[in-house]
């Protein structure tokens, strides 16, 4: 069984529910990860900050729930970080961040994880910033044959400073990952007013052996040597898109992992193996745009 280490964010969310009030739900990309990837059969470690407040303690809980060691995770006195949620009519989400004081301001100097992983993710601005965001890079460094890696920068311009030293620190991890996956809605926050494929070479020429461009109902777009794969989404009914990004690329790494394409001994990949990845990927992002809130969905919704 493929073992993987994620590392992020986990934070609290305040969704709103039908009539508006706003409800308590466990968030946070790295923790929405690690779930996607626990529900579809991964043996699956945390590797982030958890506060041990109330708050703190449930997040945990709910990890722990998922079958989900916390074994890597790091335990911060400071407050649990949360965030309020508001969703538009299309049920695309915004977000209020309140992050200062908080745990993620708690990292080791390097995540570590169990010594039998063999494929580590990073996710988000956890993974990018601050004392998270220096164990994030450490680790990656770390990896480099003796795992596969990936990294997924799941932009909140809010907590990010310029785009000059946004892209400093996403190239810093780009290069050190095999997989990078991006969404449209991030191109859109680092290029605004510049063609996304002048971006997306940028990162290509960095190094990751698959590129992979989410776009929502527009399906996604993988790069990989000199190929280029476009899977197209299936038309649906959307709740909102909170987690979808996320369930995406846990569905995508338990896909690489089922046809042992993860991991130091990784085999080699082909066009239509890709294809069918994105099309497992996007319909776990789909099912969980169906859901209020991050929900990924399991082995028996996608065998539905």
């Amino acid at each position: 069984m493929t073992r993987i280490c994620v590392t992020g964010e986990a934070l609290v969310d305040y969704v709103p529910n039908e009539t508006g009030a706003r409800h308590w739900t466990p968030g946070g990309s790295g923790l929405n990860t690690a779930v996607a990837l626990a529900r579809l059969g991964i043996d699956t470690s945390f590797a982030g900050s958890l506060s041990r407040d109330g708050d703190g303690q449930r997040l945990a809980t709910c990890l722990q729930a998922e079958k989900i060691n916390l074994g890597p995770a790091y335990r911060s006195e400071k407050s649990c970080p949360h965030v309020h949620v508001s969703k538009d009519a299309q049920g695309v989400p915004s977000y209020d961040l309140h992050l200062e004081g908080s745990a993620l301001e708690d990292a080791p100097a390097c995540w570590r994880w169990p010594d039998d992983t063999q494929h580590f993710h990073a996710t988000s601005f956890a993974a990018t910033l601050g004392p998270g965001g220096e164990a994030t890079l450490a680790a990656l460094r770390a990896t480099r044959g003796q795992m596969t890696s990936s990294f997924d920068p799941n932009i909140r311009a809010p907590v990010f400073p310029d785009r000059g030293a946004i892209a400093l620190l996403l190239a810093q991890r780009i290069q050190h990952a095999d997989i990078v996956k991006v969404s449209s809605e991030d191109l859109d926050v680092l290029a605004p007013g510049v063609l996304h494929d002048h971006l997306v070479g940028e990162w290509r020429a960095l190094g990751p052996k698959l590129l992979i461009v989410t776009r929502g109902a527009q399906g996604a777009i993988a790069f990989f040597n000199s190929t280029q794969v476009d899977v197209p989404a299936h038309p649906i009914q959307v709740c909102d898109t909170i987690g979808a990004g996320d369930s995406f690329m846990g569905a995508l790494l338990a896909i690489m992992a089922q046809d042992k394409c993860l991991g130091a001994l990784a085999q080699a990949f082909a066009p239509d193996q890709v294809a069918r990845w994105l099309a497992f990927a996007n319909k776990a992002a789909s099912l969980c745009c169906m859901r209020a809130g991050a929900n990924p969905p399991d082995l028996a919704d996608m065998s539905a």
